[in-house]
């Protein structure tokens, strides 16, 4: 069992990720969810303090950390934006996804990536095929040194606004998931569609459909050796949804104190409304549940830091945490009254966002099958 505490390095990580948010991210949040549009610049000053690079190997320009450390960047963040934490939480994975490239690619997407200057989004999701990944349709072509690719990926976040996207295609289409390999395609490409979804939250990141009608990448673009990068980039997973946990958490943390703030200041029948108890214990409540996600979290990242297997653990993360916070979430709103269900107020936007979380990475109930069959034994667990 892990006796953790943060390192004093870690502490003041915190504090300056914390001084940056809000600082550089707060203002204009109100206007950015307005313009639907997450800029580019406040991406590069999150990468001027090394925010966008943390998972990047130093010969590309990364400024590699462990994954508590990770975890700390993207629960300060969320607790002012959560968009900005998002475009972390995307670097930290394509990081990943970019190390089975060859060096061209490397050199031309990793390198800026981590600078700040280019943004990849993921794309796995397509219209039939979610948490489901074995089960896509989009098929990639080997035609001499290029793969033709064709078919959709959907949900994609940041897809009208970003430069290229990781994504699967079969290769091989008998042999299942052992069949399927993943390449970057770049956004500019002849014949990429894009076309923008309306959603209900993360307005300024956006979700896109990317369509792709016989799009021709070089092979280079393949991402690993055909049919083997598949399993490698899923085991990314594991540690991402650890940090959406958090993402929810931050959320959830943020809303708790400006219903706690507001709560003191509130009078009813002479009172502050704090002093109500049914106030107080729903405040008493969110606290104790915040404690006990971000502990979940936090240990999963370290037993990935140790090199511990933790598939439990980060599937609790990902179900717990977004469900929990949401909750959180929704009493702050009410304990704000009349004045929560206005835009003038933070915690509707958070109450918005949260629910995506409940959505992306895989669901709740796929993050239960997960855990069912880590403590039972796949045998056991119904299809």
């Amino acid at each position: 069992m892990l006796d953790f505490n943060f390192t004093e390095e870690q502490e003041m990580f915190r504090r300056a990720v914390r001084d940056f948010a809000r600082k550089e991210l707060a203002p204009g949040i109100k206007e950015r969810v307005k313009s639907m549009v997450f800029p580019r610049e406040l991406i590069k000053a999150m990468a001027n303090i090394g925010l966008t690079a943390m998972n990047v190997p130093e010969e590309y320009g990364g400024q590699p950390t462990d994954w508590v450390t990770m975890g700390i960047a993207i629960e300060e963040l969320t607790k002012v934006d959560f968009c900005a934490s998002s475009i972390v939480f995307f670097d930290v994975g394509q990081a990943i996804i970019l190390r089975l490239a060859s060096e061209e690619v490397k050199q031309k997407w990793l390198v800026p990536m981590a600078a700040g200057d280019k943004v990849l989004c993921m794309g796995s999701t397509e219209p039939d095929a979610g948490s489901d990944v074995a089960g896509i349709k989009m098929r990639a072509v080997k035609e001499g040194d290029h793969y033709i690719l064709n078919g959709e990926k959907s949900s994609i976040t940041y897809g009208m606004q970003g430069d290229a996207i990781t994504t699967f295609a079969k290769t091989d289409p008998e042999l299942g998931a052992r069949g399927i390999t993943p390449f970057l395609v770049p956004f500019e490409s002849p014949g990429v569609i894009r076309s923008a979804f309306d959603d209900m939250g993360w307005e300024p990141l956006g979700r896109a459909s990317v369509i792709m009608d016989n799009v021709r990448i070089p092979s280079e673009y393949r991402l690993g050796e055909e049919g083997k990068g598949f399993s490698k980039v899923m085991h990314m997973f594991d540690s991402a949804r650890a940090l959406a946990g958090l993402q929810a958490l931050g959320m959830a943390e943020a809303s708790l104190e400006n219903a706690i703030s507001y709560a003191k200041e509130r009078h009813a029948f002479g009172q502050p409304i704090a002093a109500f108890q049914g106030v107080s214990s729903k405040l008493a409540e969110a606290a104790t549940k915040i404690e006990l996600g971000r502990w979940l979290c936090y240990r999963t990242l370290w037993m990935r830091d140790q090199g511990i297997p933790h598939v439990k653990e980060s599937a609790m993360c990902k179900w717990w945490c977004p469900e929990v916070a949401m909750g959180i979430i929704h009493d702050a709103l009410i304990i704000h009254g009349h004045v929560g269900f206005s835009k003038e107020y933070p915690v509707e936007q958070r109450f918005r966002d949260s629910i995506g979380l409940e959505i992306g990475d895989g669901t709740s109930n796929i993050m239960k099958v997960i855990i069912a069959r880590q403590i039972l034994g796949r045998e056991f667990v119904p299809a």
